[in-house]
C-alpha cells in the first residue's frame, strides 16, 4: 500500500485569517495554485481558501458590479479572509493509502485534500497530484507493451 505521503506536496503555502482578499489572489496568481489552506499560527487547520472561493466574493454583495478595478482592488485589501473562507474541510492523515485519498476526492468532489498529522497541517494532495500519478502509470503500461 503507497501512502499519500509519497505523492502529497509538503512546501504548502498557506494563509491566516488576519490576511486578506488580496493577500489570497496574489499568492494564487504568483504562485499558479488554486488552493490555499488557512491555518493559525501553530499550523493548525482552520479552514481553506480555493480559487472558486475567491471568485465567488468577487461576484458576492461584498462587491457593486459598477466599480472600476482599481476600487475593486482596494476593496480587495479590507476584505478579512475570515469572512469567507470555507471551515468545512475534509481531510485525511498521511497514513490513508493513494487509492483511498483518490476516492475521498472522487467522492467529495473536491480539488483539494489536506493531509493532517493530529490537527498540524503537513502537506496537500490536489486533483492534479493524481492526474500526474495517472501519467506516470499510462506511461508505465505504455513502456511494458512496447518493451
Amino acid at each position: 500500500m503507497t501512502s499519500v505521503r509519497s505523492i502529497m506536496t509538503d512546501d504548502i503555502l498557506t494563509l491566516g485569517i488576519e490576511n486578506t482578499l488580496s493577500d489570497a489572489r496574489i499568492m494564487m496568481v504568483e504562485n499558479n495554485i488554486r488552493h490555499i489552506p488557512i491555518v493559525d499560527d501553530k499550523q493548525v487547520l482552520m479552514g481553506l481558501v480555493s480559487q472558486r472561493d475567491v471568485l465567488s466574493v468577487e461576484e458576492s454583495t461584498l462587491f457593486d458590479t459598477n466599480e472600476n478595478v482599481n476600487s475593486r482592488l482596494e476593496r480587495d485589501q479590507y476584505v478579512k479572509i475570515d469572512d469567507f473562507y470555507r471551515r468545512d474541510v475534509v481531510t485525511i492523515n498521511a497514513h490513508v493509502s493513494v487509492h483511498n485519498a483518490a476516492l475521498t476526492i472522487q467522492k467529495y468532489k473536491i480539488g483539494c485534500l489536506p493531509i493532517l498529522s493530529g490537527d498540524k497541517l503537513i502537506g496537500l494532495v490536489t486533483d492534479s497530484d493524481f492526474v500526474n500519478v495517472a501519467i506516470n502509470l499510462i506511461e508505465v503500461l505504455s513502456s511494458r507493451e512496447t518493451g
